[in-house]
């Protein structure tokens, strides 16, 4: 489902989706080795998993 909702959250360009896709195996700074859409999208990969992991409904699951 995590997958789902990454490639859901990338808009329409495929490039980006990709990255979103890939986005947990690329550690570091190695995303700035992809072509510019794909990093964008591991980037909106890390965005999106910071955001979620600092919502106060996912913080207060996980401190129960």
């Amino acid at each position: 489902m995590n997958y789902l909702a990454h490639v859901f959250l990338s808009g329409p360009n495929r490039k980006v989706q990709l990255g979103n896709f890939v986005g947990d195996a690329v550690k570091g700074s190695s995303y700035k080795n992809y072509p510019p859409d794909i990093a964008k999208g591991i980037q909106l990969h890390r965005a999106i998993d910071d955001y979620t992991d600092r919502h106060p409904a996912v913080c207060e699951v996980v401190h129960r």
